[in-house]
């Protein structure tokens, strides 16, 4: 068996919700290590666009650390800056909008705003902020969201709606205009989760080797629904974890 950590599983799990040619607006953190690692094994011909406007079709030559990383722009298909790529969100043109963030809730809204009381400055903590997430998640054709969980993170509702998921429940992106299909996968730390297609409500669908249903329950901050049919995640392989750490040496992302 591989030995390997969480966040490497989580990152090579989530690589596997991305088909190759899909066109994949990535987001910064995580996402750009999993986008570099779906390139370098079973999705070589997927669509790489960031927010800062680089466009691949081809894996980065190196790490990048923000979505405006040089790393990115070097030797890309097209670098037409961040109206090309955000237009083609608002065109319908992406397959996955790939997010993280601070905290999601039960419907799959993400908060990477801030948490606390707005009116009283010195209790509200700021997080990362927005920067395209509303956009991506609003307009991309499904979201796919990768964080680590804990009952702070997997809260019942979002202190702050960044990024929408569904909202309260059904038909409320729709009635908003928004033309995206909304969230359709999480990887967390401890599973995958998928959503209700009646609720719009997340559910767990996979729970990793080393976790037990009842232990990601106690790790959420509602009475998460479980699947009839949760099965166990495949763990990586060595080759699969080998590729991983090529991409993050340092292990900047992946700790």
């Amino acid at each position: 068996m591989a030995d390997y950590k969480l966040t490497e599983l989580m990152t090579i799990r989530c690589a596997r919700e991305i088909s190759d040619g899909e066109v994949v607006f990535v987001g910064v953190g995580l996402p750009i290590v999993v986008a570099a690692y779906a390139f370098a094994t079973h999705a070589p011909n997927m669509i790489m666009f960031t927010e800062g406007g680089a466009i691949r079709a081809t894996p980065p030559p190196g790490l990048a650390i923000t979505v405006d990383d040089p790393a990115l722009f070097t030797n890309a298909d097209a670098t037409f800056g961040m109206l090309a790529t955000m237009a083609a969100l608002q065109r319908g043109e992406v397959d996955v909008a790939f997010i993280g963030g601070a905290q999601i809730d039960k419907f799959g809204n993400i908060n990477s705003t801030g948490a606390g009381d707005w009116s009283k400055k010195e209790s509200f903590t700021y997080f990362a902020g927005s920067g395209g997430a509303n956009d991506m998640a609003t307009s991309g054709k499904r979201v796919l969201a990768i964080m680590p969980q804990d009952k702070k993170k997997f809260v019942e509702k979002c202190e702050y709606i960044t990024t929408p998921g569904f909202l309260g429940g059904p038909g409320e992106r729709e009635a908003l205009g928004m033309i995206g299909g909304g969230p359709d996968c999480v990887v967390s730390t401890m599973g995958v989760y998928r959503f209700d297609e009646d609720t719009k409500e997340m559910y767990l669908a996979e729970f990793f080797p080393g976790q037990s249903v009842e232990k990601i329950k106690a790790a959420c901050a509602w009475d998460l629904k479980v699947s009839p049919n949760v099965v166990e995640t495949t763990p990586p392989t060595a080759e699969e974890v080998k590729v991983l750490r090529g991409i993050d040496p340092t292990g900047f992302y992946l700790g």
